[in-house]
């Protein structure tokens, strides 16, 4: 199935050129073409703004922005890839084979709440596709101010658009050890009709042993401008992937207190504990997609409408190794000292879940005497609904070593409970930009209602939480001379809890929890420079609930909702220099005191949070060789100090820093535009562990970092 869909997609690659081209209707800017060079992040407007249309040096809120020129120069195929050269924002339990999950300012974002694909919630439980993507914005602050979730920030998947003048552009990428990719991006408009089509083929041969894998893409966006002030869209994406995914590695256990404490020296991050005979891949058939009704009104006023879906259809199967039963006693979360590691056979296959999302918003300006408003009015509703299969399989097969891998039977039967579970939120939100000479002023209100339910399969432990929040956002602007933006604000936002479905360590396992709020506050500071020069500044605070667990007499947990908090400060500082002879240089870093202020345990109080580096910093540079017309060098350092391990913080990963290189040449041929790229990451094949994160089930895991890695890409424009 997955080899018809890959050839289906080349050969709609290799047709979509056909398509009618027309010359452009410029009313409309188009979309980031990747070989054209984009604007300084600063003087971009945030797709997800749900306040102003003014660009990000002129918002209160600190933004960043991954275009797709930055996402094809680096070879990127993966959210955590994509987002390494951003010190604020950091890996979650990142592995190939799996979804991808980051956290923002320390806190690990909802994957539902903190997921946006043009502004519309959706679900992150699918492996990130970045074809049709022309950006990836973070979000980093109050999350009130754009929705629910995790207050760290979110992340907004751009897609898109029908460019002006006609485009057609394919791309051959072989990379890893025989990794091969083709993508075709085509997109034009014909008359009133605009479309954009993205189909990819890849067949995976990732740098760990034994995981392999394969996917295939389609996504297309087709707009029909009934008039001046009228615009359909339908638009839609398909991604199908398989791929054996990598399970992390855990600290050493050298003592009898029953977890590990000792870091072992860094794996090799070939090695692939999933590589038994009977693994299988990890399945993900995703599709999502819209229908927008855009309607310019009299005035400065706009009405949009949005219905959107996402459907979501995985077959999760991995070797799971966790915990040692090997030992004088049982190890948990961690390995026997010698390496030895229980090995479980989990299957869970025919995993589905939906999402669908009403979206209606108002937006214009009035003028009230000296003072401007910029008003928005906006109301959805989001259902996401979880089905999973009635019984998963979770079985103790035998005990394999990290270091010296072992054979081991296969027991595929199903035999636990799975957690069904569905979410309603509803939304209202009004928003007023009121701006008086150089000083504005943003006030925002969400009212929310969250409607959970969960049940296992067999109709017992139903659960039923109906929560109502009103969550303001408010800020203060002020532009003290050209170029320059300070501002203060406050923001508060929703939490929402789902227990680990883990019914051997949980009494209420797969539960909804009550809805919660959290806090933040920043301060902030931006200044845009002549010639796409630009630096920013922001300082935060942020206090967010967490359910913590009571242990029960038969041993297990009951965890229980806003029984912890933590509490993270933090500074991040970005600057872009744009220098003569074709150089521009970007540094960002960002300072992060993250700690624990309420635990069950008093133990914990006070204690880092775990996976969270203090710092982190990032160091870009891009030279446009003056002696080779065409030729441009790029350079990405970034370096990380250590991070806590576990709530205890008796373990902390070592300083880590990774070095890549990067050129493109680009030249003519006839009528054709050509890119040839290449890359180096981690030129120097430096190994470290680049992440430990404690999962809300306790486990606690390491992933090394990526070795030396080279890619080559040819790009054909006509």
């Amino acid at each position: 199935m997955a080899r018809r869909t890959a050839r289906h997609l080349a050969a709609a690659v290799l047709a979509a050129p056909t398509l009618a081209h027309a010359q452009a209707d410029t009313a409309r800017l188009p979309g980031v073409v990747v070989e054209s060079s984009a604007p300084p992040a600063a003087l971009r407007r945030v797709e997800i703004n749900a306040f102003s249309d003014v660009p990000m040096a002129e918002t209160p809120l600190s933004a960043s922005v991954v275009d797709a020129e930055s996402i094809a120069a680096r070879g990127v195929t993966g959210l955590s890839q994509a987002v390494r050269d951003q010190p604020a924002v950091s890996d979650a339990y990142n592995t190939l084979g799996f979804i991808e999950s980051l956290a923002v300012r320390g806190f690990r974002l909802n994957s539902l709440l903190n997921y946006r694909r043009d502004g519309v919630p959706v679900s992150n439980y699918t492996p990130a596709a970045l074809y049709n993507r022309e950006a990836i914005e973070i979000v980093s602050g109050p999350s009130a101010a754009l929705g629910g979730g995790t207050p760290g920030g979110l992340v907004n998947y751009r897609l898109k658009r029908p460019t002006a003048q006609p485009l057609a552009m394919l791309t051959a990428e072989v990379s890893e050890r025989g990794t091969t990719l083709v993508h075709g991006d085509f997109g034009g408009r014909a008359g009133a009709f605009g479309y954009r089509i993205n189909a990819a083929a890849m067949e995976r041969r990732p740098y760990p042993e034994d995981a392999e894998g394969r996917r295939g893409f389609l996504s297309g966006w087709f707009d029909w401008r009934l008039g001046p002030a009228t615009t359909l869209v339908a638009e839609f994406d398909y991604d199908a992937s398989r791929q054996i995914s990598v399970p992390g590695f855990g600290l050493l256990a050298v003592g009898d207190d029953g977890f590990g404490t000792v870091l072992p020296p860094p794996i090799s991050p070939r090695v692939n504990l999933n590589a038994q005979p009977w693994s299988q891949p990890f399945e993900s058939r995703a599709a999502a997609g819209s229908l927008r009704w855009e309607q310019q009104l009299g005035g400065e006023w706009r009405f949009h409408l949005l219905a959107g879906g996402q459907r979501i259809r995985t077959d999760d199967r991995i070797a799971f190794p966790d915990g040692c039963s090997a030992g004088p006693v049982f190890v948990y979360p961690g390995l026997c000292a010698n390496g030895d590691v229980d090995v479980y056979d989990y299957r869970s296959e025919g995993e589905r879940r939906r999402l669908a999302t009403v979206d209606a918003q108002l937006a214009g300006a009035a003028r009230m005497g000296a003072v401007t408003h910029e008003l928005r009015f906006n109301a959805r509703r989001t259902r996401y609904t979880e089905r999973l299969p009635p019984l998963q399989a979770y079985n103790f097969v035998g005990v394999s070593n990290v270091f010296a891998p072992v054979l081991l039977p296969p027991d595929p039967t199903p035999t636990v409970l799975n957690p069904q579970r569905t979410q309603t939120i509803d939304e209202v939100a009004a928003s007023d930009v009121l701006r008086l000479g150089r000083g504005s002023l943003w006030l925002g209100g969400r009212w929310v209602q969250i409607d959970a339910e969960s049940a296992l399969s067999d109709g017992s432990e139903a659960v039923r939480a109906d929560s109502r929040f009103f969550v303001p956002w408010l800020a203060l602007g002020w532009q003290p001379w050209a170029g320059g933006f300070g501002y203060a604000s406050y923001g508060e936002g929703v939490e929402v809890e789902v227990v680990p479905a883990r019914v051997d360590r949980f009494v209420n396992y797969g539960a909804v929890l009550p809805a919660l709020k959290s806090t933040q506050v920043e301060l902030g500071f931006k200044q845009v420079f002549g010639g796409g020069s630009a630096l920013s500044v922001a300082l935060f605070e942020i206090e967010k609930p967490f359910g913590d667990d009571l242990v029960q007499p038969d041993g297990r947990l009951l965890r229980v909702a806003g029984a912890r908090k933590s509490r993270h400060r933090g500074v991040e500082a970005t600057g872009a220099w744009v220098a003569g002879h074709g150089v521009r240089l970007e540094a960002r870093a960002a300072w992060l005191d993250a700690r624990t202020v309420k635990a069950v345990d008093p133990l914990l109080v006070d204690k880092r949070t775990p996976n969270v580096a203090p710092f982190a910093a990032a160091l870009a540079a891009n030279w446009q060789v003056p002696a080779v017309a065409g030729l441009e060098l790029s350079s990405l350092f970034t370096y990380s100090v250590g991070k806590p391990v576990a709530l205890e913080n008796l373990v902390e990963l070592s300083p880590y820093w990774q070095w890549d290189l990067a050129a493109s040449y680009r030249w003519q041929a006839g009528r054709t535009r050509m890119t040839l790229r290449g890359g180096i990451d981690n030129v120097t094949d430096n190994r470290y562990w680049r992440e430990a994160p404690t999962e809300s089930w306790g486990g606690t895991y390491l992933f090394p970092a990526q070795p030396r890695l080279l890619r080559l890409s040819l790009t054909a424009n006509w």
